[in-house]
Parts: structure tokens; sequence; C-alpha cells
């Protein structure tokens, strides 16, 4: 067996070696880290490419159906027309009775949290004229 001033020697003799070594493999570490970081980039690239097409495919598509309705609604007798224009007509107020609604609401528990925030305020303030009462004697 070697003793340690025999590798201590050992290794003096080659430290440029290891230091060679030791630069080398950070190198390739290196071009690694940058060979795989463009690979991501390019697949990044080209995922954000396909989601643009399927992106544009959607929009055709849906153009393409709202033409189809609009064909179709164009082929409508008079009185299915009339229908769909009452139907229609209906849900705007059934709308506008659900919006005038929620905005009541929406006021009266609005005003309800301010008078509960009021009266909470003004037990507070009570309490605190007691307290001054009796810390000061009034």
């Amino acid at each position: 067996m070697a003793t340690l001033t025999e590798i201590g020697d050992i290794l003096v003799e080659n430290f440029y070696i290891l230091i060679v070594l030791i630069a080398i493999l950070i190198i390739i570490y290196l071009i690694t880290r940058t060979a795989v970081s463009l690979k991501s980039m390019g697949l990044k690239s080209k995922f954000a490419q396909i989601e643009l097409e399927h992106k544009k495919i959607d929009t055709i598509a849906n153009k393409q159906k709202m033409e189809n309705i609009r064909e179709a609604a164009a082929m409508l007798t008079d009185g299915e027309r009339e229908k769909i224009d009452s139907i229609k007509a209906d849900t705007s107020i059934l709308s506008r009775r659900t919006i005038a609604l929620m905005s009541e609401i929406e006021e009266r528990v609005a005003r309800l949290e301010r008078g509960t925030e009021n009266a909470q305020l003004g037990k507070t303030i009570n309490e605190i004229i007691q307290n001054e009462k009796k810390l000061f004697r009034r």
C-alpha cells in the first residue's frame, strides 16, 4: 500500500492533469446545458406555432358554424322567425329583470354591511365612553 506521502507526491505530479480534466468536464457540462436549453427553446417555439395553428383552426371552424347558422336562419319561415323573435324578446326581458334584481341584492347587501359596521362601531364607542367614565371618574 502506498503511504500518504506517496499519494501526495502522485497528486502533485499529476496536478496539472487533474486541473485540465476538471476544466474539460466543466466545458462539457456547459456545452451540454447550452444544447439542452437550445433544444427546449426550439420545442417551445414549435409548441407555440402548433397552439397558434390550433387557434386559427378553431376560429375558422367558428366562422363556418356562424355562416351555417346564418344560412339556416335565412331559410326560416316567417312564423318560425316570429317565434324565435318572441323567445328572444322574452329572454331579453328576463335578463333585464335578472340584472335589476342582482343590482338590488348587491345594494341591499352593501347597506346591510354598512348598517352592521355602524352598529358595531356604535357599540364600540359606547364601550369606550363607559371605560373613560370609569377611568377618569366623570
